[in-house]
């Protein structure tokens, strides 16, 4: 008697459990890839600091369930004009300058009017870029960016709200936020830069 024939591989993936299957995510960024997105939105106005080990993160950070980027850059020499232009097509802010809501008041404080934040030569920036549709911030049609000064401290790194908030004991758990947060020790206090509706915040 002859052995039975063998299942072949369409088959077997076919009958295949659900939890058998798994889903690839995005590939990790490399630093060409990188500086591509970069140098699609700031033409050469910036530079990665490559001094860093890893000089960017990668996250859902304004909860949109697409992926974005965060690299740490420099500006690049006499760019300044260009960086801090009005027209720019990015925004620069200073997280722990952002006024925003308090779940556990009810009169809110008024943010007042607030002096616009402007790049400086040697600054350090955060740069982060917010990806569109599947391909996330590989996308060429992800353009939407923010420049985000005083924003680099040590050991950055992407978080889930929830990581983070048990991470701290708690704080920060009062949030509801949309997506990932940014991790980091900075000016020698643990916390996270997250997204508040429209613009980065710090959370101490």
């Amino acid at each position: 008697m002859s052995p039975p024939p063998q299942p072949t591989v369409a088959a077997l993936q076919a009958t295949a459990s659900p939890e058998s299957k798994k889903t690839s995510g995005p590939s990790a960024p490399t630093l060409a890839e990188v500086q591509e997105a970069v140098t699609r939105v700031y033409l050469n106005a910036v530079v990665i600091d490559t001094s860093r080990g890893e000089p960017f993160i990668v996250g859902d950070f304004n909860g949109d369930g697409s992926e974005d980027i965060a690299v740490v850059v420099k500006p690049a020499k006499g760019a300044l004009p260009k960086l801090n232009s009005e027209y720019a097509n990015w925004i620069v802010e200073d997280p722990q300058k952002v006024v925003t809501l308090d779940p556990n008041k009810s009169v809110q404080p008024s943010p007042g009017a607030q002096e616009p934040v402007r790049v400086q030569q040697g600054d350090l920036l955060l740069l982060i870029l917010h990806g569109y549709r599947q391909a996330g911030w590989r996308d060429e049609l992800a353009r939407q960016t923010f420049l985000l000064r005083n924003a680099i401290g040590e050991n950055i790194r992407a978080q889930s709200l929830d990581e983070a908030s048990r991470a701290a004991g708690g704080k920060g758990a009062q949030l509801r936020l949309p997506g990932d947060v940014i991790r980091e020790r900075l000016k020698g206090q643990d916390g996270f830069l997250y997204w508040a509706s429209a613009k980065y915040a710090w959370h101490q």
